[in-house]
């Protein structure tokens, strides 16, 4: 059905264009023109028909022309059709006297005084001639611009304005004693077809194969032009036809024959000439267009593999080997990559035999080597006999070789070398590109996995402090890489109770974080059950214990605030120690305790302490990790335990939100010129209990001057 409709498409197309309505009107009018006046010997009447002649075989070659040019088909192609046409019309002039004498009993006569079918018949066939000798001379025309340097019109029209005053000048000038004009026109005509002839420039950029075909073709339609041009004597029905309607046209028909059978005479010498370089033509073409093509692929995207076999089989292309290999570096180990032609035992053999050979570091060109005699020839599936080796580097450090194999030992020559040399420096370029764009995918997955990591740690980092009447808490997080390891969390265990814990995992990154949100479900858990810092801790190493790696820990400090009681219990479990600010001194609160993970049930339980301290107005209590401590500078100083409770002192006055910024600053200005090494985390705790006396006026003030005066007190307080 689609096909159809395309059909009806062109038919309509074709009917619309403007150029082949005009070739219908100008084949019209010289219809009725030839019924009306045939027979007439009037100098207007040869001149009128020939211009309607004229007209006619333009409008056709325009719109031959215009349909040719959309095709855009090859040389190769186009002589085939026209050895095909060729051969059809070699056939109709042969026997287009025989068909003739079928139609009508006496041909000459219908010829001289032609009746309505006679001449219709004798335009039907003018028609298929004209429209042969159009679509010659338009393959013609294609072939002398194709592959053409610079304009050579002027070259081609001169001849064609010289083919047409030749035609004319043949029915007018041809049998009187002006002949000399006809003749010297056509003689300019022969001199520019054999001109125009020798301007052959396509014929290099076809294969050997075509080169042959084309050498077979060539010979025999310049032999099949030459017999239509014999078989187009006066005395041939054909002739006889064509004369009918202009001598004028049957001179042209024949000047385009002989162009071709000229064109197509010298086609064979050239094509036989060129026979010889072909081959070396033909790889050298290969060449070009593999580096062409593999410059292309060096701004696309492809994957790795995909690229290095490409590269290999590019490689038997362009040298005229027979396999081909890469040898990549991967740290210490040599692998080999994308074979072709060649199984991966054979090639790892010949590899311990070239980096036997090949200096690896100092590799900058190219090299051949022979495998006759190696010792592993008698180990290989198939016999080898030369090979080329061409260095694949990336910033100027050697990664890999590309490495080409033949089984004839002359096959590498200089050329050779060159090409593969060019080449694998295209390979070079493309593979760290491709590797880099690994790497980029590599590193986008990686950031999407961050992503992840980010949000669960969002989520397990508290979202705001708790709020009470007689403690201020301020907390600060700060993760060196996208997530970290450090974690600290406020439990909720009574009205009267609240549990602060602080961690570290060993580690950094993403499983740190997934075990920094293992860490919280089993704090919130426990904390739910469990009041004890000291029960919290034993109970929590002994979950971790089989769930963490050996080679990972967790340490960690858990407090418990007695609001009621006034009281601070801690239990450390190897992290850092718990400063307490009291009065104008610091001190260092370390029970005992090893890392979350590191021990068994009962040495653990052994080996850690619990601290119970009674809280005194204004106390402050620090919670921290080691990434303030061992955070560094350009010199690689740590910032160490007595500057960090120095400033600790000097700001023990101020509020917890004023201590823990004033400490970041502090922190920030000394290692501004190097990378932050660890997570820092920082948690302040200021004991500010408010007297009874105090509470109970509040509530005086409630009663009395309602909720506007409450609401004024509150915020003073």
């Amino acid at each position: 059905m689609t096909n159809y409709t395309n059909l009806n498409a062109d038919k309509i197309n074709i009917l619309d264009n403007i150029q082949f309505r005009l070739f219908l009107g100008s084949s019209g009018a010289l219809l009725v023109f030839k019924l009306l006046f045939s027979g007439s010997e009037l100098i207007v009447y040869k001149l009128v028909t020939d211009l309607l002649i004229i007209s006619a075989i333009s409008f056709l070659f325009l719109f031959l022309m215009d349909i040719f040019e959309k095709r855009n088909a090859s040389p190769f192609s186009l002589i085939m059709n026209i050895g095909i046409l060729n051969a059809f019309v070699f056939f109709l002039i042969m026997f287009s006297d025989s068909i003739m004498s079928l139609l009508f009993e006496n041909v000459n006569e219908k010829l001289n005084n032609p009746s309505l079918v006679s001449t219709i018949i004798t335009l039907a066939y003018i028609l298929l001639i004209v429209g042969f000798i159009i679509y010659v001379f338009i393959t013609l025309r294609h072939l002398f611009f194709f592959r053409q340097s610079g304009s050579q019109k002027i070259y081609f029209y001169t001849m064609l304005v010289f083919f047409v005053l030749a035609s004319l000048t043949a029915q007018y000038f041809g049998a009187n004693e002006l002949s000399f004009i006809s003749d010297t026109f056509m003689i300019i005509s022969v001199l520019l077809m054999l001109l125009n002839s020798l301007r052959i420039s396509w014929i290099a950029f076809i294969v050997k194969k075509e080169k042959i075909a084309l050498l077979v073709l060539s010979i025999v339609i310049a032999v099949l032009f030459i017999v239509n041009l014999n078989n187009s004597g006066d005395a041939t029905v054909h002739s006889k036809m064509l004369s009918s309607i202009s001598p004028s046209l049957k001179e042209f028909t024949e000047i385009i024959m002989l162009y071709a059978a000229i064109y197509f005479s010298v086609l064979f010498f050239t094509t036989l000439f060129h026979i010889p370089t072909a081959e070396a033509f033909d790889r050298k073409a290969e060449e070009v267009s593999s580096l062409q093509y593999f410059s292309k692929l060096i701004t696309q995207v492809l994957e790795y593999n995909e690229l290095a076999d490409t590269v290999t089989d590019i490689t038997i292309r362009v040298s005229g080997a027979n396999a081909s290999w890469i040898i990549w570096r991967e740290k210490d180990e040599f692998i080999s990559l994308a074979n072709k032609n060649i199984g991966f035992i054979d090639s790892n053999l010949l590899n311990k035999f070239i980096l036997r050979k090949v200096d690896w570091e100092n590799l900058d060109d190219t090299i051949f080597l022979k495998l006759s005699d190696i010792e592993v020839q008698s180990k290989l599936s198939q016999k080898f006999r030369a090979m080329a080796i061409s260095p694949l580097k990336a910033h100027g450090k050697l990664q890999g070789l590309l490495v080409a194999i033949c089984k004839d030992d002359k096959k590498f020559n200089e050329e050779d070398k060159n090409a593969i040399a060019t080449f694998s420096d295209y390979a070079s370029i493309s593979m760290e590109n491709s590797r880099l764009l690994e790497e980029s995918i590599e590193k986008e997955r990686l950031e999407r996995e961050l992503d992840v990591a980010r949000e669960i740690q969002r989520k397990i980092i508290p979202e705001k402090n708790p709020e009470y009447e007689d403690l201020e808490i301020s907390s600060v997080f700060v993760p060196a890489f996208e997530v970290g390891g450090d974690y600290y969390d406020f439990f909720k265990i009574s009205e009267s109770k609240l549990g602060i814990l602080i961690a570290d995992v060993s580690g950094k990154g993403i499983s740190a974080a997934f075990i920094m949100a293992e860490i919280k479900g089993i704090f919130e858990s426990l904390s739910k059950t469990i009041e004890n810092p000291r029960e919290i801790l034993i109970k929590a190493n002994d979950i971790l214990i089989s769930t963490l790696d050996s080679k990972t820990f967790v340490s960690a400090a858990y407090c418990l605030i007695d609001f009621n009681e006034r009281k601070l219990n801690i239990a450390r479990a190897g992290h850092c120690p718990v400063l307490l600010l009291r009065n104008d001194t610091a001190q260092r609160l370390k029970p005992s305790g090893m890392g979350l993970g590191m021990s068994r049930e009962k040495h653990f339980e052994d080996t850690l302490d619990e601290l119970i301290i009674d809280l005194k107005e204004n106390d402050t209590i620090v919670l921290y990790t080691d990434g303030i401590t061992e955070a560094k500078n350009e010199n690689l100083d740590d910032f160490g335990e007595k500057y960090f409770t120095e400033i600790l002192l000097e700001s023990r006055n101020k509020s917890s939100d004023e201590i823990s910024k004033k400490v970041i600053n502090e922190v920030s200005m000394f290692a501004k010129n190097h990378s932050q090494y660890d997570d820092i985390t920082l948690v302040i705790l200021k004991w500010k209990p408010r007297h009874s006396e105090e509470r109970g006026r509040d509530r005086q003030k409630i009663k009395l001057n309602g909720e506007k005066e409450w609401q004024n007190s509150a915020q003073q307080l």
